[in-house]
């Protein structure tokens, strides 16, 4: 049974003025849970530049319950999309990870690469989750309107 966006509930947590990872400029970020029947599936954040939508907003997936100790059954896994906006707009999944990994070496996650991801039971995990943040967190309401339709 595929898991569906729609049945997955997005619970809004810290929300801060930061840096931008890759410029620096001032940003914004949002984080939180989410839950599906009742169950921890994973923790989420996403970072963008307020006012400049051809600057992607980076979102991090962290897969399992990050409450407790490690994460999925094998231990712990992340994955990084980035949304555009634009006439082609939505997510593209990310393969560059050093920086990531290195902020997260403690828990020594699994690097979920798109080549594991496209076209497999993984990717369809991945983009029901990110489709649940973008359309159920309302902090995300200026990326939301980035899409032209």
């Amino acid at each position: 049974m595929a898991l569906r966006w729609q049945e997955i509930v997005v619970i809004p947590e810290v929300e801060e003025d930061v840096r931008c990872d890759c410029c620096g400029q001032p940003a914004r970020s949002a984080e939180g849970r989410l839950v599906h029947r009742e169950q921890p599936i994973g923790r989420f954040s996403v970072r963008w530049r307020p006012g400049h939508p051809e600057h992607a907003a980076r979102h991090v997936l962290y897969l399992g319950d990050w409450n407790r100790r490690g994460g999925m059954v094998d231990g712990p896994a992340v994955a990084a999309a980035d949304y555009r906006g634009g006439p082609n707009h939505g997510f593209y999944l990310r393969d560059d990870a050093a920086q990531l990994l290195k902020s997260l070496k403690p828990w020594r996650p699994h690097y979920i690469r798109r080549a594991e991801a496209i076209g497999q039971p993984m990717g369809e995990v991945l983009f029901a989750m990110l489709d649940a943040i973008h359309v159920k967190d309302p902090r995300l309401q200026e990326i939301r309107g980035w899409a032209v339709v």
